[in-house]
């Protein structure tokens, strides 16, 4: 049997409304009232508790996203509260706490079959779809399918939470470019994802992880975080230094988290044979790759994108054991209503993640 919450009380009535955001590439942000939401019956109604913006969010903004193209309701880093559950729903109840999977799979295509749902063939986004077939989570609620949805373990604060999904990527960037277990790894790029990278590939065994970026603010946050080392990336003898904080003369696995074609170059040259170049980052454009030594040495360049059920399962239970540092990572809090305010500080100051409470 369905269940709901009573509406938000608005004066001495219901309201009919509620209110998001929304998010025009080149232009802006704004906020609208729309039509409440009614979950079907596989569907679950939440009420937004925090909301986090991704680097996605502002390279859309900006215009320099490639897929994120027209105007979209923004918001797929959530957690919430259950507010209405469907009739075919099972295993969440009203006034739970839950984390969204935003990534909607189908689950009868050839990759779902194979337990791999962020490479579904008919994939859409909660909050990273400009069709507006899903109405994001940077708003006072939303909706989402039942099985995109993970109850937030007691142990764990809406401030971590919200950075589960953010850590998700790099949990599955880790495990799909093999065994790290005692492997020297290589992480381009010290922003959010970065440093999670740092996390998920010392999660998975690795025996040294070594960041670069152009930020020292950066740098000084991932060797906290549990770098091996970390290097300024504007350095003339960069790639020397990495290979010595690396403890190794090559290394076996680089996550690309910059992803232009300076930073494709410079994975190749750190690389041993057969190692693998995992592609996190979102490239912006095109780009080249040194072709001719990525054959001849049977160098694997991978892609890398967003995660699977059981990718938010392990990044759950990393923060759960206390390995998701949010105070790390946190930089910002604002309230819906400060909306751009709120992407502003995000496009300034990419060093930290900024949340929106609605």
């Amino acid at each position: 049997m369905s269940e709901t919450l009573a509406p938000t009380a608005a004066g001495d009535g219901a309201t009919s409304t509620f209110r998001r955001a929304v998010a025009v590439p080149f232009e802006g942000l704004y906020l609208e009232d729309a039509d409440v939401l009614v979950p079907r019956p596989d569907e679950v109604l939440v009420r937004s508790s925090i909301v986090g913006i991704c680097g996605s969010d502002t390279h859309a903004l900006s215009g320099t996203h490639p897929f994120l193209t027209s105007a979209y309701v923004p918001g797929h880093e959530a957690v919430g509260l259950v507010a209405g559950v469907g009739a075919e729903v099972e295993g969440l109840t009203v006034g739970q706490r839950v984390i969204l999977k935003p990534n909607v799979s189908c689950g009868t295509c050839v990759n779902c079959l194979a337990g791999r749902s962020n490479a579904c063939e008919k994939l859409t986004w909660i909050g990273c779809d400009p069709s507006r077939q899903w109405s994001g989570a940077m708003a006072t609620e939303f909706v989402a399918p039942g099985r995109n949805l993970f109850p937030v373990p007691d142990g764990v604060d809406d401030h971590t939470a919200v950075l589960v999904e953010c850590l998700a990527t790099p949990v599955h960037a880790a495990r799909i470019a093999g065994d790290l277990d005692g492997a020297h790894v290589v992480v381009l790029g010290a922003g959010t994802i970065g440093v999670l990278c740092v996390v998920a590939a010392l999660h998975a065994g690795a025996t040294s992880v070594v960041v670069t970026d152009m930020d020292e603010g950066k740098l000084e946050r991932a060797r906290r975080i549990g770098a091996h080392g970390a290097v300024l990336a504007s350095a003339p003898d960069a790639d020397a230094q990495v290979i010595r904080a690396l403890g190794n003369p090559t290394a076996d696995v680089v996550l690309d988290c910059v992803a232009n074609e300076r930073s494709f170059a410079q994975s190749v040259a750190l690389l041993r044979r057969a190692g693998s170049l995992v592609v996190v980052g979102v490239p912006a454009r095109d780009a080249s790759l040194p072709m001719p030594l990525i054959q001849d040495w049977e160098i694997r360049v991978q892609g890398c994108a967003a995660y699977t059920e059981a990718d938010v399962r392990t990044a759950i239970d990393i923060a759960a054991a206390g390995g998701l540092p949010a105070d790390e990572i946190i930089s910002q809090v604002f309230e819906l209503e400060k909306v751009a305010d709120a992407f502003a500080a995000a496009t300034n100051d990419s060093s930290g993640k900024v949340l929106i409470v609605p």
